[in-house]
């Protein structure tokens, strides 16, 4: 009977498919076998245990396609997954992409799956379709698995799955972490969305779980026969080393680079490369340390309004789907600037579509005002971000993410940060004409990698960052009022500028900036105060854990741009 049954099996076609389906399974764990920084013994544990899974849940039917078809939406993950890993060279898809599927407007999607398209292209037609013709040609075919054939790779399977338990149990003993939902696709990619479906329900119970909330704030002085207006303006994937303010070579800051009574800070850096984590931890008294509180108390808006200001947002971004769109709908007035695009394409208005607005709320009264201004500044595409009159470096004009097109991106994105520089230089024009006692903030959210080294990395939020996406340029200007009746927390901030210094010290800054006190207020976090901290800065992590940013898996090169930015971190700590 044994030997009928394997001459059979030597021309069984299902035999073949069987290994081809499940050899494609586990492509996503043979590339992370060299992409991600496992130990050996990790690794062979990460690609044993989904071998040995898939081989028996393959053998669950006489032919190994219709459980291939059954999971098709682990396919569509693999092919997602293989995407990702061509875009950042690594890691699992992140709690965070899951999210910005979510939080990403039609406009910055359209712009990226434009750019991407070719990629997608390859792994559908070199990875998705030839798995799912061979699927659908093991359903219908005649032949089928024998029940001895599936007996015994059945128990090789389990033989595997041993041997990966074993490595795994042997990597823990030897000092390397191991965990199913960390190191195990696609177990981790699972996990991670699960977390984002939480967190996502975490966004949309925030006002349910922040509704008793109260920062109990209060304007300590008002300043004599003046109003007193502050503003702070989000900026979006601005990278501090191409700002002429900072040094670099050319010239892209001019306008600032005149003003007086600016303050800039070189040594700043994001706590997440994300918008949607690393806008609210602007927003609020949120850091990486304690992220989770924002679900449960509100935002800088609200603790300005309590003061008695009146409060302003206008944003240029669609955000009403995230938890700055929360923050900012707790505004006297919100002004959502995407609802005035009547363009028939996708394409933003410009950032300086938010000066007559801003013109507008400064001559409504004579109220103090609180005014949050969200940018498009310098996201992708670039070339679209600016005027025609604001194409200073050339060629600018660019289709696609190539790495032959570097210098015309590089050109291109310049140009936005001179954009960049008008706007906010218009911004002060504004405030200086109102005659008021004002202060002006700009940070931008997170940076971008543009081809900067031999790894070819381009755009943000990779699950792993870059120095590119960490150091931002933050950037402080006052009026003359404000110094004068002011100047110790004016002299405070300028004294303060040579210090290493993160996003979580906007909120505490701002409310100490503007004379507020409030529950949540800490003044060793504010820029403003002689009791101002310096302390180790941590960057958000996938899961929303702390961890030091120079810890969170940089690379040789990020090493060197950190040095030589001077940006200080701990160099035994790593």
């Amino acid at each position: 009977m044994l030997n009928g049954d394997l001459i059979r099996e030597k021309g069984n076609f299902q035999i073949v498919l069987f290994f081809l389906l499940v050899f494609l399974s586990i492509v996503p764990n043979a590339v992370f076998f060299f992409t991600e920084q496992f130990s050996l013994l990790t690794g062979f544990a990460s690609v044993l245990l989904p071998l040995s899974i898939w081989m028996c849940v393959f053998l669950c039917f006489p032919k190994p396609g219709v459980m291939v078809l059954i999971l098709l939406p682990k396919l569509i993950l693999d092919g997602g997954q293989l995407v990702l890993l061509y875009l950042f060279g690594e890691s699992v898809i992140a709690v965070d992409m899951f999210l910005n599927l979510t939080s990403s407007n039609a406009s910055e999607a359209s712009e990226l799956l434009s750019n991407i398209l070719l990629v997608i292209g390859c792994v559908f037609f070199f990875y998705l379709l030839p798995t799912l013709i061979l699927a659908f040609r093991s359903v219908r075919h005649k032949e089928q698995l024998s029940i001895f054939f599936r007996k015994k790779w059945r128990k090789r399977s389990l033989v595997l799955f041993l041997i990966g338990v074993l490595l795994s149990i042997v990597s823990i003993l030897s000092g390397s972490s191991f965990s199913i939902k960390k190191d195990v696709y696609p177990a981790n990619a699972l996990y991670n969305l699960y977390f984002a479906i939480w967190k996502s329900g975490k966004n949309t119970n925030y006002k349910k779980t922040s509704a008793d909330f109260s920062f109990h704030s209060v304007k300590k002085k008002q300043v004599k026969g003046r109003r007193e207006v502050y503003v702070l303006v989000v900026g979006e994937t601005g990278r501090a080393m191409e700002w002429g303010l900072y040094g670099y070579e050319r010239e892209t800051t001019p306008n600032l680079q005149k003003r007086s009574n600016i303050v800039y800070y070189k040594d700043a850096i994001t706590q997440s490369n994300n918008t949607h984590k690393s806008v609210p931890i602007i927003l609020s008294a949120a850091s990486a340390e304690n992220y989770g509180i924002i679900y449960e108390q509100k935002s800088i808006v609200t603790a300005f309004k309590e003061a008695g200001f009146r409060t302003v947002v206008i944003a240029n971004q669609k955000l009403t789907t995230s938890m700055i769109g929360c923050f900012y709908r707790e505004a006297d007035q919100f002004i959502d600037m995407s609802c005035f695009n009547t363009t028939s394409s996708l394409k933003s208005l410009p950032d300086g579509a938010l000066l007559p607005y801003l013109k507008e709320e400064l001559e409504r009264s004579d109220e103090n005002l609180f005014i949050v201004l969200h940018t498009y500044g310098s996201h992708f595409n670039y070339h679209e971000r600016y005027p025609k009159d604001f194409s200073i470096f050339i060629p600018d004009k660019v289709d696609g993410i190539r790495l032959s097109l570097k210098n015309k991106l590089r050109n291109a994105y310049d140009n936005t940060i001179c954009y960049t520089d008008y706007v906010l230089n218009e911004i002060i024009k504004l405030l200086d004409q109102s005659n008021t006692c004002a202060v002006l903030t700009y940070l931008s959210d997170h940076g971008e990698d543009i081809f900067d080294d031999n790894r070819h990395r381009y755009l943000h939020a990779s699950p792993i960052p870059t120095y590119y996406q960490l150091h931002i340029p933050y950037v402080f200007w006052f009026s003359d009022n404000y110094i004068a009746y002011y100047p110790d927390k004016y002299e405070e901030v300028r004294r303060h500028a040579s210090l290493p210094v993160s996003t979580n010290s906007v909120f505490h800054t701002m409310l100490d900036i503007a004379d507020i006190d409030a529950d949540a207020l800490d003044l060793h976090y504010s820029l403003a105060s002689d009791v101002f901290k310096v302390r180790d800065r941590m960057y958000l992590g996938d899961h929303d854990d702390p961890i030091p940013f120079w810890q969170i898996g940089l690379k040789k090169q990020d090493f060197e741009m950190l040095d030589k930015w001077k940006i200080v971190y701990d160099k035994d700590g790593f």
